[in-house]
């Protein structure tokens, strides 16, 4: 991936404006809008000696490289004179301008132009006070509702010059960009001379140890560390060039400025990389051009229906490039940021368009065969609300950011790497973090089939993708098979044991023994007792039975009868034929279901939810409380 970075780098150098070394370094102080004005400090320079001219209030430039401006640390100065001004002019004035003036001695420069930056320091000091009075004037002449940034000028006779006239100041800044490659204040030097470069492969005068983008490593662990703790020793791992540093640089920038996406409480940076052998960058180019954040493509996926989409970012790049041909492959760079700096989550590499077209061909036959669930299952209310559509905030609803003070984000971004490189998932991990979210509904006395039909789909996805690990010789065969689309009008007018029949046909991955068959419709059945004890007494104390949705094969036989009994005290037992496929289904069993309690309850829960496929011409209209 650090070469697909440097590709990256390399081409944003040779092609873009502006793409020397020091560009790579200089930050826009008005990136986010709000910083519109500058206020400048000139000092004018006679016979060689410095003095202070006068305070001038200027517009904020678009060529921004005019100010140099590189934010340093949070209590200290800046790369440079030029810094932020949004809270108090006089501490910024002091705490920033003037202090970067009085460290003159400790920048990496030659005598003579730290004895310039001195005079300079001089002439600032010998009228501290007229330049503050000054800075308050121009100050209070701004918009009120803007901020402004802080520099120094130089007189140029009748107009003036901004600070990148100075070549001081470029080379402090450039070697202060250099520094970070292998400096850390809270570690040390990390710094090879005459050695070759991991990126480029050449032997090199100076090579760094921290010029890695998103470290992904850490040098106080040893294991992480050539010749164990000592840090002046650790960039012999990846050991990086001044050139390559730069290019990486320059394609980090490029990376999170364009190609940055969100991701269920995560972000994530898309970094492609050529499979093709050789110096290809047209093809480059091409990729950059169908990833890039360009106006139009923008436009396009904004107005993008949500159904062509696997996330819910309207900027989501996946269904671009599926499309494409394996040319070049994708890495995912997840993150949290934290201040500035990126603390990254996941990394998940090489994915090949041709993967991405995998998973989006499973969420299209998937989507086609909960159709019928949305339309038949699901209120008019419920529907507004929910797209039975696989994307991934239905992994994300049964693995939320934080739940009963829990958080689930690790396991959610681990069944996400799964995903995306097609490795084998937990079964009865899944159906266990299902069952979790059903039974916490159903205690509430929440509708369940919300978030019993999304499990559902997130079953059909992943069996789709042939990811589930504990799948039995017999449901492989019939995830071979595959699945068929059931429709509403197959089903309008069979014979309740064709329709169930149909049903089981359809989705027969999942019903590959009688145990299962026999759960799922004694969770209809049980459902039918629900909704008739509802309309009678608008109540369903019969709900205590089920013990919270825990269920077990011991329990599942007894309830069969106690359903019956109650459907025979309300003289509405129009299920004796639905009975009888229970009961039969029951003694093709057997003892000791190979089933765990889980697996069991979410076959209950899952026939109660989906009972109105089944319902009998001498039913009556009948609404479950809180179903809408």
């Amino acid at each position: 991936m650090i070469e697909a970075v440097s590709k990256i780098g390399d081409y944003v150098q040779e092609n873009a404006e502006g793409g020397d070394s020091l560009s790579t370094y200089i930050e826009n102080p008005n990136a986010n809008g709000k910083y519109k004005s500058v206020l400048i400090i000139l000092l004018s320079k006679t016979d060689g000696v410095y003095s202070f001219s006068r305070v001038i209030l200027d517009e904020f430039r678009t060529d921004f490289d005019l100010y140099l401006y590189k934010k340093g640390a949070p209590n200290g100065t800046g790369a440079t004179p030029t810094s932020k001004l949004a809270g108090n002019l006089e501490k910024t004035f002091q705490n920033r301008f003037i202090k970067w003036f009085e460290n003159y001695d400790s920048y990496d420069i030659s005598e003579e132009e730290k004895e310039t930056l001195k005079k300079m320091k001089n002439a600032i000091n010998d009228q501290r006070d007229k330049i503050f009075a000054e800075l308050s004037e121009k100050y209070s002449q701004k918009d009120s509702k803007t901020n402004a940034i802080i520099t120094l000028g130089f007189e140029n006779g009748k107009d003036y010059l901004y600070l990148n006239a100075c070549p001081i100041f470029k080379k402090i800044l450039l070697r202060m960009g250099k520094d970070k490659y292998f400096i850390k204040k809270s570690q040390g030097k990390s710094l090879g001379k005459d050695a070759a470069c991991s990126v480029c492969k050449g032997t090199k005068d100076e090579v760094y140890g921290f010029a890695i983008p998103w470290s992904f490593h850490t040098f106080d662990k040893p294991g992480f560390i050539a010749g164990g703790f000592k840090v002046n020793e650790s960039w012999k791992n990846t050991p990086v060039c001044f050139d390559c540093a730069t290019r990486l640089e320059v394609g980090k920038k490029y990376i999170e400025e364009n190609l940055d996406y969100s991701f269920y409480g995560f972000r994530y940076l898309l970094v492609p990389k050529l499979t093709l052998a050789g110096d290809k960058k047209g093809v480059l180019e091409e990729i950059l051009d169908i990833l890039g954040k360009k106006d139009d493509k923008r436009k396009v996926k904004i107005n993008r229906e949500i159904k062509r989409r696997i996330t819910a970012d309207e900027n989501e790049i996946f269904d671009f490039v599926k499309d494409e041909k394996d040319f070049f492959s994708n890495s995912l760079i997840f993150y949290k940021k934290e201040q500035s700096s990126y603390r990254i989550l996941l990394l998940i590499e090489g994915i090949l368009p041709s993967r991405l077209r995998t998973l989006f061909n499973a969420k299209g036959k998937v989507d086609e065969r909960f159709i019928i669930y949305s339309d038949s299952i699901l209120s008019e209310t419920q529907r507004e609300k929910n797209h039975l559509e696989f994307n991934f905030g239905v992994l994300r609803r049964f693995f939320p950011a934080e739940s009963k003070n829990r958080t689930f984000d690790k396991i959610f971004l681990e069944m996400v790497d799964k995903i995306f490189v097609g490795e084998q998932i937990g079964y009865y991990l899944l159906i266990d973090f299902i069952m979790s979210k059903v039974r916490e509904a159903f205690i509430k006395g929440y509708p369940t089939n919300i978030t019993t039909l999304n499990g559902f789909l997130l079953l059909h996805y992943l069996e789709e993708l042939n990811l589930f690990k504990e799948m039995n010789a017999e449901m492989k065969y019939m995830n071979e098979l595959g699945n068929e689309v059931l429709r509403i009008e197959e089903l309008e007018g069979l014979p309740l044991e064709q329709r169930i029949e149909r049903y089981f046909e359809a989705n027969k991955a999942f019903f590959n023994s009688d145990s299962k068959k026999a759960t799922f419709l004694e969770g209809v059945l049980a459902q039918k007792l629900l909704n008739i004890q509802w309309m009678d007494k608008k109540a369903t104390p019969f709900r205590t039975k089920l013990h919270g949705l825990k269920m077990n094969e011991a329990l599942i036989k007894r309830l069969l009868p106690e359903i019956q009994n109650k459907l025979e005290e309300y003289q509405k037992n129009y299920y004796r034929d639905l009975e009888s496929l229970i009961a039969n289904h029951f003694v093709l069993a057997g003892l000791n279901w190979n089933e765990v309690d889980d697996e069991l309850s979410f076959y209950f829960v899952l026939g109660m939810d989906m009972h109105k496929l089944f319902k009998h011409e001498k039913e009556e209209e009948q609404i479950i409380v809180g179903e809408a």
